[in-house]
């Protein structure tokens, strides 16, 4: 394998690091201010929960199942930075389009556009960490990038609902071009815009070249995937459930905890925004540093360590995410919900470590892209809309019965992911005792 180069410095390591995050926290930003906006979209369209979760989840997610494996592939032949710019601009221009919505399959269709140009970010992010960043310090680069993704929905939440509200008593009612709008469609709007200029973030940073294993090559990236993939089953399966499985708490807690909050403690919209944001923009930086942290040192010779921390991870997610749902003091309710957030999102940087970690460098991309697909596909498409038929069919007129869904759903999902990640660790310390610890661009046979 070839060495970093040596103008690769651990400043300019870094200044990649923080560029992907910015850009990767803006699109969470577009992805998750809309579900500030249930209330008034189904106002305004009269759409029931069912439908309203399948525009903040399956929509999006249909896009990035379509997107997400071409979105690997490029990553792993193409200018990286080219890719990522051409997302950004995309999704932009599509989240400032939902201020000319007048029905709501427009808001779907803009929707799936955004999901779609998201799905070209992930890929090549993880793509250029694991070129550009050393192994000594790779599991606390991607810690801090996996950061965008709660920093993004924190400042989605903190900064959407002041924004709305600043709309509304400002008096605005229309666009120039557009004609009357609704307040949450003109938010919707500046905040597209405003992400326009972002798409030139990524060319701060030099192309960090890519990374050769042995006699790799790029036509062979896709057959080394595949190859590897089927090879270290026994590892890989196992992480996907453990990655699906997490995802599916996170994404179906993400989707509903402000509509489920405000339905329960009756709080306003702003309150829950500024108190959830609030907690994603701290607790959650916190967990995923602290959780790059024990990987370095634990699976700084073995991957297994790493596995451990998935392990506890699992654990703590499904029974604080359970508890939560029952909860019915509202201090109590912010103090567990500030404990979720540390966990929630350390699954991410525990998977795309150990992908980094063993898959060929010249198939990182298309990997992630499986895991990303499956994630968007089963985490975010189908566990919102899971949770939604659950408290309809299941619960009924009861008045917690979204709450109820939820923490069945959770119940459930955690479960697998705890006996995924047990099979995980079982799974690397077997082969390390067999062959010795795992390292990088692990050989298959």
């Amino acid at each position: 394998m070839q060495k970093h180069r040596s103008g690769n410095t651990a400043h300019s390591q870094w200044g990649l690091v923080a560029s992907l995050t910015v850009v990767t926290m803006l699109a969470q930003i577009d992805k998750n201010v809309l579900v500030l906006m249930v209330g008034p979209i189904q106002r305004d369209f009269g759409v029931s929960d069912v439908q309203i979760s399948f525009l903040i989840g399956a929509a999006f997610a249909v896009a990035n199942i379509v997107v997400g494996l071409p979105a690997g592939w490029l990553a792993d032949r193409f200018d990286r930075r080219v890719v990522i710019g051409a997302g950004v601009l995309i999704w932009s221009l599509a989240v400032a389009a939902n201020a000319a919505a007048s029905a709501f399959i427009v808001l779907i269709i803009a929707r799936v556009i955004v999901g779609a140009a998201e799905a070209l970010i992930p890929p090549s992010s993880y793509s250029l960490i694991r070129d550009g960043i050393e192994e000594k310090r790779r599991a606390r680069a991607l810690s801090v990038y996996t950061m965008a993704l709660m920093l993004g929905t924190g400042l989605s939440l903190v900064l959407g609902g002041p924004l709305m509200g600043a709309i509304q008593a400002a008096g605005i009612h229309s666009i120039p071009m557009i004609g009357e709008v609704a307040s949450w469609q003109t938010t919707l709007f500046l905040i597209g815009i405003a992400g326009l200029p972002m798409g030139f973030l990524i060319f701060l940073n030099k192309d960090p070249g890519r990374q050769r294993d042995g006699a790799s090559s790029e036509k062979q990236g896709m057959a080394e995937a595949v190859r590897f993939l089927v090879v270290n089953r026994a590892i890989i399966l196992p992480l996907l459930v453990f990655s699906v499985s997490n995802a599916m708490i996170t994404y179906g807690l993400a989707a509903w905890i402000p509509t489920m909050t405000t339905r329960r403690f009756h709080v306003g919209m702003s309150i829950i925004g500024a108190t959830q944001g609030g907690l994603l923009l701290t607790m959650g930086p916190v967990g995923l540093w602290l959780a790059g942290m024990a990987m370095d040192r634990k699976g700084g010779t073995s991957l297994s360590g790493v596995a451990l921390v998935g392990v506890v991870v699992s654990l703590a997610v499904t029974a604080l995410t359970v508890w939560l749902c029952q909860i019915d003091a509202l201090v109590t309710f912010w103090l567990v919900d500030a404990i979720v957030v540390l966990f929630s999102w350390t699954f991410m940087a525990v998977t795309a470590t150990i992908v980094s970690r063993t898959v060929p460098a010249l198939s990182v991309g298309i990997v992630m892209a499986i895991v990303l697909v499956l994630n968007g596909l089963i985490g975010q498409g189908f566990s919102p809309t899971l949770i939604a038929l659950v408290g309809q069919h299941v619960f009924g007129a009861d008045p917690g019965a979204l709450a109820s869904a939820m923490a069945l759903v959770f119940a459930g999902s955690g479960t697998v992911a705890i006996g995924a990640s047990l099979v995980l660790y079982r799974n690397l310390v077997r082969r390390e005792g067999m062959s010795g610890s795992l390292g990088e661009g692990v050989r298959m046979p």
